[in-house]
């Protein structure tokens, strides 16, 4: 091989390691926080959600995170501790 293509492919290679270590350290440290700020703590309809996420506590974050995702795409951070939501989660966990 060419030595010249040899040290462009090197060259390449070494401009493009540190670009993905750190993506993979952004995604780190995007994930060891809570994902809500805001919580709803009144009744949303389920035929209004399109999906439930649930997260556990972990050391990401301290609160149980529950996620609900409604069919207008608007993602919307429910209060785990309301006793609605608590029931939903039974539910879920139930169906399982």
């Amino acid at each position: 091989m060419n030595s010249k293509v040899i040290f462009t492919i090197f060259a390449l290679f070494v401009l493009y390691l540190p670009s993905t270590q750190g993506m993979s350290i952004i995604m780190q440290t995007d994930e060891l926080r809570c994902m809500c700020i805001n919580y709803v703590s009144n009744f949303i309809p389920l035929n209004k959600m399109k999906d439930i996420d649930i997260f556990p506590k972990g050391p990401h974050c301290s609160n149980v995170e529950v996620i609900a995702t409604l069919k207008n795409g608007k993602k919307i951070c429910l209060l785990a501790e309301a006793s609605w939501v608590k029931k939903m989660i039974n539910i879920i966990l139930n169906n399982i």
